[in-house]
């Protein structure tokens, strides 16, 4: 009887032990899951945070890279082809700004109250800092807007990456040309003065023809055709006709006397091929050309010919000699501003 009193009182007592153990190992799990539970929660609001502070300060910073673009348009002026109504914007853009931009549209309005339509072209145009882009001859931008006439007037605007917009007015070149009257009608555009040598063994083919050689700085006794881009902005809106007689003159100074030499206007093909004889070139108000000279004669009463630049360095002047018709009247303009240098 004792035995069994005693054996039951250890029992008990195990039993009462093994309760307080599990209670301490519940308490002590419980525990662990919390500690666990909130440095979870913990992490996660840290990481949210992270990326809050991530997503504010890229939010901060494309704000201000907007703010730094700073795109200009010069040069802008349109041209219309009323028969497939394209309307052909050409452009200077530089980049002024210290961000690198991209372009990814143009818009262009034709603004006359009989016409008020819009049409956009999709652009992949990257200018970084300092960038200057030519979006004139041969590379200008078209859009096609039903109705549009050389005589309306027109508003385009570009549009940045970034939300920017761009505009671009053609007044400011219209008003140039009516402040200088004594210029006349038509305009150079200074900036894309070109030359071409021609392709070795090929005939009468220009090289690299229509982007040529943008410089003022010619090789010496070569043979080569020059490029002019020209904008038609006759006050009074006429359609101008360029023909034969029209040329390109410089003055070759020398120690005793000036010597001249001049190139001839020609027509030009896609592949840069000369042709022997030469047909009017006419161009609308607000139209935009390519022309080019490269003949020592007359091609109306001669065939055509290769001219060469001088043989000594030298600088020359030269005058740009435009003859034709304007409207249904005699048309003729000298356009002096420009100089080469034959190295």
């Amino acid at each position: 009887m004792t035995i069994r009193l005693s054996l039951r009182k250890r029992f008990r007592k195990l039993t009462a032990n093994s309760k307080g153990f599990s209670s301490v190992i519940g308490t002590t799990f419980m525990v662990l899951v919390v500690m666990f539970l909130s440095t979870s929660v913990f992490l996660w609001t840290l990481s949210q945070n992270t990326m809050y502070n991530e997503a504010l300060r890229a939010k901060n910073q494309e704000e201000a890279d907007r703010r730094n673009e700073n795109v200009v348009a010069l040069s802008g002026n349109y041209s219309v082809n009323e028969v497939t109504d394209e309307v052909t914007v050409n452009v200077v853009l530089k980049n002024a700004g210290s961000v690198a931009v991209q372009i990814i549209n143009l818009w262009v309005l034709d603004t006359d109250p009989s016409n008020r339509r819009y049409a956009n072209k999709s652009l992949n145009l990257n200018l970084n800092p300092g960038n200057v882009t030519n979006l004139v001859e041969p590379s200008p931008l078209t859009v096609t807007i039903p109705g549009a006439n050389a005589n309306h007037t027109f508003a385009s605007w570009f549009v940045t990456a970034r939300g920017n917009t761009i505009p671009l007015e053609k007044e400011q070149g219209v008003i140039v040309a009516r402040l200088a009257q004594g210029i006349g009608s038509m305009a150079l555009d200074f900036y894309t003065f070109r030359y071409f040598k021609y392709k070795v063994g090929s005939g009468n083919i220009l090289e690299n023809y229509p982007n040529g050689t943008i410089s003022f700085d010619i090789p010496k006794n070569t043979e080569v055709a020059y490029g002019v881009v020209l904008t038609n902005l006759d006050p009074k809106k006429e359609t101008i006709a360029i023909d034969s007689h029209s040329l390109l003159w410089v003055i070759i100074p020398t120690s005793d006397v000036a010597h001249n030499r001049w190139w001839y206007i020609v027509n030009v093909a896609s592949d840069g091929t000369i042709s022997p004889t030469y047909s009017t070139i006419s161009m609308v108000y607000g139209e935009t050309k390519l022309l080019v000279f490269a003949s020592e004669n007359d091609l109306a009463s001669s065939s055509f010919a290769r001219q060469s630049t001088p043989n000594s360095v030298c600088t020359v002047p030269v005058f740009l000699l435009l003859h034709g018709t304007i409207g249904s009247t005699p048309y003729g303009q000298n356009l002096p501003f420009v100089s080469l240098y034959y190295s």
